[in-house]
């Protein structure tokens, strides 16, 4: 008979074998586990980022909006406003509620 630890290493191997659809989480009301991957949305299309906290430049460069700066990023956290990321600042993708991101060309006349 397996003892508990043994029981329970074994589930967390197989969640961190698995990639996590944030937007499937955050409808379940569910907290993503630690995992190999993450499915996320940027706009409307999705990309699996393998970093559970990733920064705003890795996101928008896996979704392809470079270069970066010429970007702003705005995080969508289920039944909150977007919240706006930084330059550098990381983005925990184990967060409850973490539904997708907004990426939005930063207007060409500002500063």
């Amino acid at each position: 008979m397996a003892n508990v630890s043994d029981v329970s290493e074994a589930i967390r191997e197989e969640i961190l074998d698995e990639i996590a659809d944030l937007e499937e989480y955050a409808a379940r009301g569910e907290r993503p586990p630690q995992c190999r991957g993450y499915r996320i949305r940027v706009n409307r299309e999705r990309f699996v980022m393998y970093d559970s906290k990733p920064t705003r430049e890795m996101i928008l460069e896996t979704a392809g909006l470079i270069p970066v700066k010429e970007w702003t990023l705005r995080l969508v956290v289920r039944s909150c406003k977007p919240e706006l990321i930084k330059q550098d600042e990381q983005v925990d993708l184990t967060r409850p509620g973490v539904e997708k991101f907004k990426a939005l060309p930063r207007d060409q006349t500002e500063g």
